[in-house]
């Protein structure tokens, strides 16, 4: 693509407010600059400033989640689709998939779950499973991030009872005092899913109880965040707690767009304030940290001259050092959702109308985790390759309901056809981990404005003999009496029904080497100094399931190294009471249990009601009270109120003004 003028003159723009800087240093200048507010930057946030001695700015393009977050997982599910709150110009990557006919391209716009999202990022989206990965994968990352080293990470992030099942019975392999709470077993399991365990376990798999102390060919049901049914995530566990400090700044509407580089050492950050499409400079005493995750991390190295020279010189940025592996390297597990249709009650008949025929639905059930049950082996290809290993290649996840191979890479559990959902069937997720196919994060211009592109490869011939194992497995499975569908062809288990699961790990993965790795193994950018980074990008090694609980323990143990590194300085001198720009949190977050949301709105109330309900309560409960007297309208209008900020921040991310060149604007996503 032709490089765009205005582009360059932005680069030379930022260049000249980030020289031109020093006279607001005492006000713009932070001991460590942390860039993105996901799950890794809340760890950050909340490690960095923990001590007082440093002060610490987080920079984020979205502001705190709404408190529907909280809820049931189905609720926040639909609730993400139905909003789809978290989009903006620049942030709405594309996603080109070749080798998956029935989804070959498409944009964040279309799943709501775009990473330009609220404080708390991918933990705000994901179905609460917390599954951990292999001790064999992770002494793949490489010296100093093996099982022994990161053992104590994950149990310093976790906080699970010292005590299960309602006795006495040891919980396994678990911290019992970390800010994330785990639940071993979900809060509500379909009947469906205990029959998949029966069926798996005829077919010669052992059942666990605890899939995260027992490391090897196993079925059984997922550990979770969540607190009695409740999702739980990143924003609640760290960034919530640390919001008061004085030497923590948490600055949101801001999209990074550039890091200011003084020859080879890193000095701050040049973002775009969505609020009024101002361009500003933030500088750095002592390290910026990039925690944007694996599509925005290597985006913006990358718009700083730190890439691919021949990428870079193509859209005409300045190479300040060409780093061969940004963005490269991307794995990303691959699955094929096989389908069998049943006559017994599947959650898609669960949800009440307008989702579900029914018009009463079963709140319970709301809680699911949709993927509620998992059976995992090592396949024969990888047992050939190694005799001795033990991880497990291949996952079979059962989903108690439909998912149509269409949108399967969209990965929202009930929009796979029209409502009401007409077709009843069960799923099984038939998931390949270690692939020769990789993918890329790629960027078409130099404009900040235009989003990144990844491209997830075709598989290789030997993926396919690995993907044909995983689908006959499946489909012994899902064929098993205790289950009792019959199997719906609709192209799922072909070579070309494999889609890239939306989590991605390696587009800046560590490594000793500047030409194939970005990181090195404390994290540091190779070849420029003061600058790391810190999230799931960096993880070398592919894995089967979704990266939250390493990104979490990855940062805990960035923070130890960052802060390891700067333990000699003193408090710095400009630490003050922040300007924190995040909104004040309400001294009593509303209610998002299931059984408030029961009390307020029925027993019987729709997944759609709920819905309705956690996007305005206040609105709901005004238009469903009978007569309410002038105090409680009155506080019913305070109520209505207290949302006025939370649309502010809507507003701050529609409200644009684009530099970039005409052909390559793409309006927001409009809330």
């Amino acid at each position: 693509m032709a490089t765009c003028n205005v582009d360059v003159l932005r680069a030379l723009l930022i260049t000249f407010l980030a020289l031109s800087g020093a006279a607001h240093e005492e006000e713009d200048t932070y001991d460590f600059i942390v860039v993105g507010g996901g799950a890794a930057g809340c760890v950050l946030a909340n490690r960095l400033s923990e001590s007082g001695k440093h002060s610490v700015l987080l920079l984020n393009v979205a502001g705190p989640p709404p408190d529907a977050y909280r809820g049931p997982v189905l609720i926040s599910d639909e609730l993400i689709v139905k909003k789809n709150m978290s989009s903006s110009s620049g942030l709405s990557v594309q996603i080109n998939q070749p080798g998956y006919s029935p989804v070959r391209n498409f944009s964040v716009t279309e799943t709501g779950s775009s990473p330009a999202r609220w404080l708390g990022g991918s933990s705000l989206v994901g179905l609460s499973l917390y599954l951990r990965d292999h001790p064999e994968t992770l002494d793949a990352w490489g010296t100093g991030w093996g099982w022994k080293e990161m053992q104590k990470y994950f149990h310093k992030v976790e906080n699970l009872a010292a005590s299960c099942y309602g006795g006495n019975q040891s919980c396994g392999d678990y911290g019992t005092a970390g800010p994330v709470k785990i639940a071993k077993e979900p809060s509500y399991t379909h009947p469906l899913t205990m029959d998949f365990i029966a069926a798996a376990r005829a077919e010669g798999l052992p059942e666990t109880r605890d899939l995260n102390t027992h490391h090897g060919r196993a079925v059984g049901v997922p550990p979770t965040v969540q607190d009695k049914g409740n999702k739980v995530h990143a924003f609640d566990a760290y960034l919530r707690p640390a919001i008061g400090r004085a030497n923590l700044q948490v600055r949101h509407g801001a999209r990074a767009d550039r890091l200011v580089l003084n020859g080879r050492k890193c000095e701050g950050v040049a973002y775009r304030d969505l609020l009024t499409s101002r361009d500003q400079v933030v500088k750095a005493r002592k390290e910026v940290i990039l925690s944007s995750g694996y599509i925005y991390s290597p985006r913006l190295l990358f718009l700083s001259g730190l890439g691919p020279k021949e990428d870079l010189e193509n859209v005409g940025l300045k190479v300040a050092l060409d780093l061969p592996a940004v963005g490269q390297h991307l794995t990303s597990a691959r699955y094929s959702p096989l389908t069998w249709k049943t006559e017994r009650q599947t959650l898609s008949q669960m949800m009440g109308q307008p989702i579900s025929h029914d018009a009463r639905g079963i709140p319970e059930a709301y809680q699911s985790t949709v993927q509620e049950a998992l059976a995992r082996f090592r396949s024969k290809q990888a047992s050939r390759k190694e005799a001795g290993s033990t991880r497990s290649d291949i996952v079979l996840t059962f989903m108690p309901l439909y998912q149509a191979p269409a949108s399967a890479p969209l990965q929202f559990s009930l929009q796979g056809e029209p409502w009401p959902l007409k077709t009843n069937a069960y799923t099984i997720l038939a998931t390949i981990s270690e692939t020769a196919a990789k993918g890329r994060v790629t960027f078409p211009t130099a404009a900040p404005d235009v989003s990144p592109v990844v491209t997830h490869d075709a598989l290789t011939d030997a993926d396919w003999e690995l993907a044909q194992e995983a689908v006959e497995f499946a489909m012994r499975i899902g064929n098993q009496s205790a289950l009792g569908g019959a199997f719906l062809r609709n192209g799922a288990g072909a070579r070309d029904g494999f889609s890239a699961i939306y989590d991605g790990r390696g587009s800046c993965r560590m490594g000793k080497d500047g030409k194939d790795s970005v990181v090195d193994k404390r994290l540091r950018v190779h070849g420029i100094d003061f600058l790391r980074v810190a999230d799931g990008s960096v993880i070398p090694q592919a894995s089967p399931y979704l990266a939250l609980p390493e990104v979490l323990a990855l940062a805990e143990r960035a923070a130890d190294l960052v802060l390891g590194d700067h333990e000699e300085h003193e408090m710095s001198k400009s630490v003050k009471r922040a300007r924190v720009l995040l909104i004040a949190q309400k001294a009593a977050d509303r209610d998002m249990s299931l059984r408030h949301l029961k009390e307020v709105l029925g027993q019987h109330a729709t997944l759609i009601e709920m819905v309705e309900y956690v996007s305005n309560p206040a609105q709901v409960e005004l238009a469903t009270a009978s007569a309410a007297p002038p105090t409680a309208l009155a506080i019913t209008a305070l109520a209505m109120l207290a949302l006025f900020p939370s649309s502010l921040i809507l507003a701050w991310q529609i409200k644009r003004h684009q530099e970039a060149c005409r052909e390559d604007y793409q309006e927001p996503l409009l809330a």
